[in-house]
Formats: structure tokens, sequence, C-alpha cells
């Protein structure tokens, strides 16, 4: 009879053991579709109707470059904070694209960089988070600091 009590207790052990692991297995697997299905629904960045404003008052770094897209023509062209803000002007945040991740922009104001690379003192661009997040950090000293959510 002990021999049998105590197969019965190691079955009972092995048994409480696995059902523990596969607990935590499934806990685990609900999680990670969780926080799957959470990334998916934030959008990180601005939102539409943000004005992004860049005055004497930003002291944006001057090597930044930011490579943009006219929406006109599609062309390259290049955002540098640091000239944006001595030639004072805005970016207006004007519409997000389907991806949550492009965004259609509109500045306004002094040139935007250099006399090659310069996108106009009037134009409507694309850009991608990156960008506009190094845009963000540049504006005003960070006062336009953003989670996404």
């Amino acid at each position: 009879m002990n021999r049998r009590r105590q197969r019965l207790t190691t079955i009972t052990a092995d048994t409480i053991d696995t059902v523990l692991l596969a607990s935590l297995i499934a806990a685990l697997l609900a999680g990670a579709v969780a926080a799957a299905t959470l990334l998916r629904t934030l959008k990180f960045g601005p939102p539409v109707g943000d004005i992004l404003r860049f005055g004497p008052y930003a002291q944006p770094a001057p090597i930044w470059r930011i490579d943009a897209v006219r929406s006109s023509d599609h062309r390259h062209c290049v955002l540098q904070p640091a000239v944006m803000a001595k030639a004072h002007g805005s970016l207006v945040v004007e519409q997000r694209l389907a991806d949550g991740r492009t965004f259609q922009v509109h500045w306004a104001g002094g040139p935007t960089g250099d006399a090659d690379g310069n996108c106009g003192s009037a134009v409507d661009l694309t850009l991608e988070f990156p960008e506009m997040q190094t845009l963000v950090n540049a504006d005003a000293a960070g006062r336009h600091f953003f989670l996404g959510f």
C-alpha cells in the first residue's frame, strides 16, 4: 500500500509541475499577443493639427539634416532645424497616412536649408516618423515632446 501511495504522490507532483508550466507558457503567450496588439493600435508621433514653431528661441544642433520629400513633385529636399530656427517659421501636421508612420506636413517660413537643398518657404512635405521625431526634438527646446498616446 505504501508503494502505491508513493507512486500516486510522484504522479500527482509531476502532473502539478506540468500544469504549472503549461499555465506559465499560456500566460506568456497571452501577454505577447496583447503587447503586439497594443503596439499596432498606438500611433506614435504628433497628432494632426500640431504645430512646430521654429524661431530665435530654439537652439537646435547645426549638424541636423533631415531628408524630406516634396508632395508636389516627389523630389527630395533638406530640412535643417538650425536654418529653420534662424529664418523663423512653422510646420503644421496636416495628415497622417494609413500606415501611421508617415506624415503630410506644411512648412511656412524662411528657407529650410542651404541653397542647394532648400525645400522652399511654403511647401507641403512628406516625412517619416524618425524625421518627424527629430523635428519635434529640435522644436523650441522640446516643447512638443510626445510619446505617441
